[in-house]
């Protein structure tokens, strides 16, 4: 009886060790990851999963920060359909205005202007990449 018993606490023992804590789920979806900015341009989004490069970017700001000029060069593993998309829908999120778009066999460039400002966006890949050059400063 003792060795019956000792079994059964042993299989109850083995059975709730086992069984997973119930993990309240509440339905809602992971808020989705936040979007990257082109600093110091923090109007210009930039798609998630993609990296600067920093040796070939550069940053000009005058001394009391009203002037800012920037060749920015970031790349990712995204389809340029994609990262076109993006810039289409972002772009106007932020308030900037479609100038202009010209689409090559590799390139499509993109140009908008805002209150005073232009940037351009030229999109190019490759088998592997996807690479974005943003060009902004004052009109």
């Amino acid at each position: 009886m003792v060795k019956t018993a000792a079994l059964f606490s042993f299989f109850l023992l083995l059975m709730t060790g086992c069984a997973g804590w119930d993990i309240k789920n509440d339905g809602a979806p992971p808020p989705p990851p936040p979007v990257e900015k082109a600093y110091p341009f923090i109007d210009i989004p930039v798609p998630p999963d993609f990296s600067r490069n920093e040796p070939k970017s550069w940053i000009y700001e005058s001394g009391s920060g009203t002037v800012k000029v920037a060749r920015l060069f970031f790349s990712g593993h995204k389809k340029q359909e994609d990262v076109l998309t993006f810039y289409q829908n972002e772009m106007l999120n932020n308030g900037w205005t479609l100038v202009n778009s010209v689409k090559t066999e590799q390139d499509q460039i993109l140009n908008y202007t805002k209150e005073g400002w232009v940037s351009t966006i030229k999109l190019h890949s490759n088998f592997l990449s996807t690479f974005i050059e943003i060009q902004a400063g004052p009109k």
